[in-house]
């Protein structure tokens, strides 16, 4: 992102090292703090869409089961392969959602955000309350507490870019934004990212089956108003 748009995120890097470590904790910490929420928003999608997708598969089947298509409009043969092909399509998608362990990855993030946290509150706690320390006495803390933050940054895995987009968004007046449609990119983006492919699953099925049964109504209509169309000479 150009400096335009963030021109005071990098002020800190022209004050003294305690400054720019104390920003350098605080915004990874917002960030994993961010990471966290949207893995267990993906996880809780995530367990939705697939039950809507069990659902799904029942209510499919039970077209067959109660007639509600017109064989003029599909094949029962293709009918059936579409909704065994589906099934596994499910399976996998299932399966593959399952090994992402979105909810562990959250609980990773959030875990990673508290140990940040401990440390963004022992330097501010510093900052505030010794103030008649030497330059020596400064140093060693600086030092102590930069390799235990490189240690927490090593433990977990890094957040994505989505993350600290939207922490600066929440520190926007901070960051001195100067882009108005950046809050809105950043949203649409982060939809993107968690809820969107959630939302396709849930809502795409059940249009579907509208549609189905809107045209095996319509056949089914035009047939009752033209009965000749179904006399068969012999």
């Amino acid at each position: 992102m150009s400096e335009s748009k963030f021109g005071k995120g990098k002020e800190h890097l022209e004050k003294e090292f305690l400054e720019e470590l104390s920003h350098k904790i605080w915004s990874t910490k917002g960030a994993r703090f961010n990471a966290s929420t949207r893995y267990y928003t993906i996880s809780k999608y995530s367990n939705i869409s697939n039950a809507f997708l069990s659902s799904y598969l029942t209510i499919f089947g039970l077209i067959t089961v109660y007639n509600l298509y017109t064989e003029a409009l599909i094949d029962p043969n293709v009918l059936a392969f579409l909704i065994t092909a589906i099934s596994i399509i499910s399976l996998v998608f299932s399966l593959l959602e399952s090994s992402e362990q979105y909810s562990l990855k959250g609980k990773e993030y959030h875990d990673c955000a508290l140990d940040l946290a401990d440390l963004y509150n022992e330097l501010r706690n510093f900052k505030a309350y010794k103030k008649d320390v030497t330059e020596k006495e400064k140093m060693e803390f600086v030092d102590d507490l930069q390799k235990r933050y490189q240690l927490v940054l090593r433990k977990y895995p890094n957040h994505n870019n989505i993350d600290k987009r939207r922490f600066r968004m929440e520190y926007k007046e901070y960051y001195k934004i100067t882009d108005c449609f950046e809050p809105y990119k950043t949203n649409i983006f982060y939809y993107l990212k968690s809820k969107f492919l959630y939302h396709l699953l849930i809502v795409l099925p059940i249009l579907c089956l509208i549609f189905l049964i809107s045209l095996n109504n319509e056949k089914s209509n035009q047939e009752k108003s033209n009965p000749k169309s179904k006399t068969i000479y012999k």
